[in-house]
């Protein structure tokens, strides 16, 4: 989908009663890498960010190779180094899994070593 501007994309909302919209997180994500969207976007997010189902969408979009490449994985990194550490620390296994990642922009953490401090 193509967006003008936050106020048209405004119109997806992709989460309802706490199930997220797959297609819709991915469009915000997509987004989130404009600069334009990027005030509209942090708020919209900051009320979630100790959501668990919202984390498992963003790990999955990862850890999908159909999603390889697209602006998508980077948001969800960018969106999970956001996430509250008790998620983060729920979901360990999946972080070490993308931390190991070779490309630095598909890891949340790019100059993290050692996530014992999660």
């Amino acid at each position: 989908m193509y967006f003008h501007s936050p106020e048209e994309l405004k119109r997806i909302i992709p989460v309802c009663d706490g199930v997220w919209n797959k297609d819709y997180l991915y469009e915000y994500l997509v987004w989130s890498c404009n600069i334009e969207f990027e005030e509209y976007i942090n708020r919209f997010f900051s009320d979630y960010l100790n959501d668990e189902n919202l984390a498992d969408m963003l790990f999955s979009f990862l850890l999908d190779d159909d999603y390889n490449g697209s602006d998508s994985q980077m948001g969800a990194a960018w969106l999970i180094s956001k996430l509250d550490r008790r998620v983060l620390q729920a979901k360990k296994e999946l972080l070490i899994r993308v931390q190991e990642n070779e490309a630095d922009w598909k890891r949340p953490f790019p100059d993290v070593k050692d996530l014992d401090g999660l």
